[in-house]
């Protein structure tokens, strides 16, 4: 069959419908390592990825030099701002630095209402909470057992709820996987994912949306009660990870 020539107008509207049919994926801090990683691999997955910045123009520009990475990806990538990123996504990565997070959930929380929230921030410094008060960390601590610090997924939920009464489906993944492993897209992955989450309802549909970009990781659920150690010794796994050490097990005791 002969190929046939079509008009712009034509392409636009093809590329529109297109766009329209694709699963839409919005990743907050989309131009850092993590984000920029996990845009790649769902755009190869077949999404259609809102790349988020502080600065759209920066994330415009961002993924123009992604382009040669992308030809044989079935997805797309769009870069714009944060709260873009938040409001088209049917589904959220929060990848941005720690002590950026009080900044960011106040200009996007209008968007996350019951929206699944995938929190992949790993705080690398030693903290108290940014995001919660004294008498929020005191609450917490009535529940959990003095001086237990909640984690950062934990410290979302209860910021958002606390400060605009939303209920954001938050669950975490990938805070022990390196970015240079999730942007290897050549090697497959065969990696364990620590995920948690607060329902069950919100782990099966993450099981199921990192199953589409990471179809041959095993997920593994982790207890509430360890998600705040986890994220402790999060930079220590990676670093093994690359290294090529296998991590089995973890325990923590607690007196």
């Amino acid at each position: 069959m002969r190929a046939r020539a079509i008009s712009p107008q034509a392409q636009l509207k093809l590329e529109v419908v297109e766009a329209q049919l694709m699963r839409k994926l919005g990743i907050i801090g989309g131009t850092g390592r993590e984000g920029s990683a996990l845009a790649l691999r769902y755009a190869k997955a077949g999404w259609l990825v809102y790349v988020g910045s502080r600065d759209p123009k920066r994330a415009q520009l961002f993924i123009e030099k992604l382009q040669s990475e992308l030809r044989e990806a079935s997805g797309d990538l769009i870069g714009c701002s944060n709260i873009e990123a938040a409001e088209y996504g049917e589904a959220v990565f929060l990848a941005i630095p720690y002590i950026g997070l009080k900044e960011t959930l106040d200009q996007v929380e209008s968007w996350l209402d019951q929206k699944l929230l995938v929190d992949v921030v790993v705080p690398n410094i030693m903290r108290t909470s940014y995001l919660l008060n004294e008498k929020q960390l005191e609450l917490y601590r009535q529940h959990f057992g003095a001086g237990r610090a909640p984690s950062v997924t934990e410290e979302i939920y209860m910021y958002l709820n606390n400060a605009y009464g939303i209920k954001p489906r938050v669950v975490a993944a990938l805070k022990t996987v390196s970015f240079k492993t999730i942007a290897d897209l050549k090697t497959p992955f065969k990696q364990t994912i620590l995920i948690w989450g607060f329902n069950s309802e919100d782990l099966h549909q993450l099981r199921s949306l990192l199953k589409q970009a990471f179809p041959e990781a095993e997920l593994l659920e982790v207890p509430q009660m360890y998600w705040s150690s986890i994220e402790g010794v999060c930079e220590f796994i990676r670093h093994m990870s690359i290294q090529g050490v296998r991590i089995e097990a973890l325990s923590f005791t607690y007196s």
